[in-house]
Parts: structure tokens; C-alpha cells; sequence
């Protein structure tokens, strides 16, 4: 089970797959306050895997790969109805969590060197990270707050890799669009 964090989004060089989210005011005033991702450029989001190969290492065919994985899911609707915590986090749960969970597992088993957070956790639970690494009374903050923000509700339609390079934050280097639902 994921349990905390192992990872501190600061490497230069290094990659990650993640799905954007949409957040209220709220939500984004205490990501900016309490994780530290945030600061990095990265955006809210459910990380799929982190982290991913050197953005050196990004060719053509890691890019066909990921996006075939990617466009095998199709567009769904996600919530987040509710806190979760980690020793070290305060997130918000994915409901549902299924299609998060399927896409990371494919791309993890295209890519079996890069197992999601370095293949420390048996389970990864999907998660959006709002607070993380900091003092306990941040996280009592965040937990009082988030229920006036929630729910959040958004159709999840795409993926993004991101990269972190020398004098430059995270940033998005391919948007990868999910499959579409049969139309009629």
C-alpha cells in the first residue's frame, strides 16, 4: 500500500505520467502552501507513474507506447468526494479509482524499469496529493478546509508527460489523449 511519499519531484531530467486535475481556488491555494510539487510547477494531479525515464531517454517509440496505453482508456468522469490520509499526506481519493489504476499498471508493464514509485509500494493507491511533508498542524488545516471544496467533479480526457530539466520546472511534454466512447 502506498503509505506516504518517497519521491521529492525535484530530480532534473526526470520524467513523470501524470492526469491533470482541474481544481477549485481552495484546493490549489493549499497545494501551493503544503506540497511541495507545487513550487516545482506540477500541477494537481493523479500521478500514474513516478518516476519515468529520463526525459533524455523520450524518443518516438516511447511516445507510440505510451500513447497506445493511454488512448486504450477511455474518457471518464472522475470525483472526489473525499479526504484520505498517509502518514505524510493529506490527498484527495479518485472515485472511481479503476481507470487510474488500470492505465498505471499497463505502463508499468511496458516499461517494467520504471515501476511506479520505484516499486516501494506493493499497492498504489491512486491519490491527489493536497498536503504533504510538512508540520502536523498543516495537515489538520488542509483536512478542515477541503470539505468546502469538495466535490470536485471533471471528465478525464487526457494524460500529460512531464519533465524536469537543468534551470527549468516541470513542464508538459506530450499530451496524451484518451481513447473516446463509441458515439450513438
Amino acid at each position: 500500500m502506498h503509505r506516504g511519499t518517497v519521491y521529492a519531484w525535484t530530480v532534473e531530467g526526470e520524467s513523470a505520467i501524470i492526469v491533470p486535475i482541474a481544481v477549485p481556488a481552495t484546493v490549489s491555494q493549499l497545494r501551493a502552501r503544503m506540497d511541495p510539487s507545487a513550487a516545482q510547477g506540477v500541477p494537481a494531479h493523479v500521478t500514474l507513474l513516478y518516476p519515468f525515464m529520463p526525459v533524455d531517454g523520450l524518443d518516438d517509440a516511447v511516445r507510440r507506447a505510451v500513447s497506445r496505453i493511454v488512448a486504450a482508456e477511455l474518457t471518464f468522469t472522475v470525483r472526489f468526494n473525499r479526504i484520505g490520509r498517509f502518514p505524510n499526506v493529506v490527498y484527495l481519493p479518485p472515485e472511481p479509482a479503476d481507470p487510474f489504476q488500470r492505465l498505471t499498471a499497463a505502463i508499468a508493464a511496458e516499461f517494467p524499469d520504471y515501476p511506479p514509485y520505484l516499486g516501494v509500494y506493493e499497492t498504489v493507491v491512486p491519490h491527489m496529493t493536497v498536503a504533504q511533508d510538512v508540520p502536523d498542524d498543516f495537515y489538520a488545516a488542509a483536512e478542515h478546509a477541503l470539505p468546502a471544496a469538495l466535490p470536485i467533479k471533471q471528465i478525464v480526457r487526457e494524460a500529460w508527460l512531464i519533465g524536469h530539466m537543468p534551470e527549468q520546472p516541470w513542464h508538459t511534454l506530450w499530451r496524451l489523449p484518451l481513447g473516446e466512447p463509441p458515439r450513438g
